[in-house]
């Protein structure tokens, strides 16, 4: 029977502005999961991801602190996402191999450890799924002319007959519609997912900045389809 617990929460530095995702966030789902279920929650302890290589133990002396913490205390970690623990199966498994439970509030108490590692497994490999999909839509999108990173864009698409543009928005919309399904199946806003765009130096059809209405129709426009 679960009595008492640890709170783990972690963010990268660029994932503190994103919805969903940050710390207080994390912390309220986790105060609200322990309620929920009877548990004591005894802290919450927050770590912001420094860098590469942060899948290993040894650059993450908040979680070291919270494994030491649960030891001590005879408490389980909790975390509101698995993917706040780590991202990697193999690193997973070496948090498992400490002998200390944990629970992912997002799949339940009852979650044993062959299904968390399961999942981890799943969610590994969705990531990879996903970026290889985002690298192949990038090529696509280059391929069509395309500037990423430049801001006039697709001008002389602009100077052709209405068939023709109508032509280039479906097919720019369907090719970077693979982007923003991987963006949002990762749970990011409409918001962010306009941001990772920009980040990637994606432009518009226009030429623009990414925003949550150009993102939305985006959305709309495939759902018309």
């Amino acid at each position: 029977m679960i009595k008492k617990a640890i709170g783990y929460v972690r963010v990268s530095t660029s994932e503190q502005g994103r919805s969903g995702l940050g710390l207080k966030v994390q912390e309220s789902d986790i105060k609200e999961f322990c309620k929920n279920e009877g548990i004591e929650l005894i802290k919450i302890l927050s770590e912001v991801e420094s860098g590469k290589g942060f899948d290993a133990l040894e650059k993450r002396p908040v979680l070291s602190q919270a494994l030491n913490c649960a030891k001590k205390e005879s408490a389980y970690i909790i975390v509101n996402k698995l993917d706040r623990l780590g991202r990697d199966v193999a690193f997973i498994s070496s948090l498992m191999a400490n002998k200390i439970p944990f629970i992912a509030a997002q799949l339940g108490r009852d979650a044993d450890p062959f299904m968390l590692h399961l999942y981890a497994a799943l969610s590994e490999k969705e990531r990879e799924l996903i970026s290889t999909r985002t690298k192949a839509a990038l090529q696509i999108l280059k391929a069509r002319g395309v500037q990423l990173g430049n801001q006039t864009n697709l001008n002389e698409a602009r100077l052709k007959s209405n068939a023709i543009n109508k032509k280039l928005a479906s097919d720019f919309a369907r090719t970077v519609s693979d982007i923003i399904e991987g963006y949002r199946i990762k749970g990011l806003s409409m918001g962010n997912v306009a941001n990772e765009l920009n980040k990637l130096g994606v432009k518009t059809r226009r030429g623009g900045q990414w925003h949550a209405s150009t993102v939305k129709n985006i959305i709309d426009r495939e759902k018309t389809v």
